[in-house]
């Protein structure tokens, strides 16, 4: 929770949060049209540098892994020129390297690429850079590099040892936590900020304490938490197991605690999207369900939109999500495809589905349709699990705590 939040200011805002989070808003204008209201501008630009990653996470979405080619300077190139030359820039633009390992790929990878982004910010674009590595292969050289282009870097850690290396291993079954320890103590040295992403499990939602610990122990102040998804080619998860949803709010409760009690000095993800989310009352835009806001390119120049996790997967009437090559196809071009027709108008009508149905809508916006189709099998489907807990669940549980400031707080 930020120090901003004050009491006098959570007085202004629980009037407007408590009413929107607990009323669906089916039928206010803008949210849902029959076809694409908007097209862009791209926000978030993620780009597969490669398919390979050095590890075999058990609950990896992706499912070309193994795949060890690199995207080439000219791929690069071409989604610049694409961007340009459909118009689909405007402001900001966040250019993410994910999807397989991005430090498999020599720093001089980077120095050859980055510096090709400068055409945009000549044209007005504020262009940043981020990387999510698992820190395994963290070096100097690669420190120097994130430091020469202030590359934002995320690191993949799920805890504690006993806990990470149930589920982050080698290709040969073996624990990768004291290498990724290594590496962010790399960073530490090395004076680069980084933030961490924590898959939470069954098995993790079991120990906010050690959990916490760890990352206050090894000074990360920023903390993000994924709920271990059935997304992609991770087609099962822990947290089906009977009564996941009971332990995910006790894992909220008591990690609230833990950083309340030292003062607030780690911001949590899911704290601060949560007030964010329940206590603007603008309407609010769905990247994920708006076409091109998002834009996942591989590396070989295939591309795709909505969810980064839909790129190189398929479903049971879908057999590819790709909806062209930068190399051929221009991203508006795409939008008159039949596939993409098709995503669009399934997508739209799932969000027409859960604005008409759910009371969590206003802080929503109509989910994640990656999710939907990986748990539902369809895109026009509303709730799943990663819906029930990281939007209801942690709605609910900082609304109550808000109000509980509020009251606190009155003479």
């Amino acid at each position: 929770m930020r120090d901003a939040v004050s009491a006098a200011k959570v007085a202004e805002w629980v009037p407007v949060c408590a009413d929107g989070l607990r009323r669906a808003v089916a039928g206010r204008p803008g949210f849902v049209e029959s076809g694409p209201r908007l097209i862009g501008p791209t926000k978030l630009l993620v780009l597969q540098g490669t398919g390979f990653c050095n590890i075999d996470c058990r609950y990896c979405y992706l499912p070309n892994r193994s795949e060890r080619g690199e995207m080439s300077v000219e791929t690069v190139r071409a989604v610049i020129d694409r961007l340009l030359d459909d118009s689909l820039l405007k402001g900001t633009l966040l250019v993410n390297w994910h999807a397989g390992e991005p430090l498999v790929l020599r720093p001089a990878f980077y120095e050859e690429r980055i510096p090709l982004f400068d055409r945009l910010v000549e044209r007005g674009i504020e262009v940043t850079h981020s990387l999510q590595t698992n820190g395994m292969l963290v070096s100097d050289a690669y420190c120097e590099l994130f430091k020469r282009y202030d590359i934002k870097v995320g690191v993949s850690v799920d805890g504690p040892a006993f806990i990470h290396d149930a589920q982050r291993v080698t290709r040969n079954g073996q624990g990768t936590h004291a290498a990724t320890l290594a590496g962010m103590r790399r960073l530490a040295q090395h004076e680069i900020g980084f933030n961490a992403i924590c898959v939470l499990s069954d098995a993790s939602v079991r120990h906010p304490r050690e959990i916490y610990e760890f990352f206050a122990t090894n000074r990360v102040r920023a903390v993000a938490f994924n709920i271990e998804e059935i997304e992609g080619a991770n087609r099962t998860s822990s947290i089906q197991s009977s009564g996941y949803d009971d332990r995910y709010s006790r894992f909220l409760s008591a990690f609230w605690e833990l950083v309340e009690r030292d003062g607030r000095r780690m911001h949590v993800r899911e704290f601060d999207d949560a007030i964010g989310r329940i206590t603007d009352d603008k309407p609010r835009r769905n990247s994920q369900t708006d076409p091109f806001v998002n834009l996942t390119v591989g590396w070989r120049g295939d591309f795709s939109s909505y969810c980064p996790e839909l790129l190189g997967n398929s479903f049971p009437g879908y057999p590819t999500f790709t909806l062209g090559n930068v190399h051929e196809t221009g991203f508006r071009e795409s939008a008159s495809s039949p596939l993409f027709c098709r995503m669009q108008a399934e997508i739209s009508a799932g969000v027409a589905a859960c604005a008409a149905q759910c009371d969590y809508f206003d802080v929503c916006g109509g989910g994640n349709p990656s999710n939907k189709i990986s748990e539902n099998g369809s895109f026009n489907s509303t709730a799943t699990q990663n819906c029930r807990n990281r939007i209801q669940a942690t709605c609910e549980f900082v609304l109550g705590k808000v109000e509980a400031r509020i009251a606190a707080a009155r003479p």
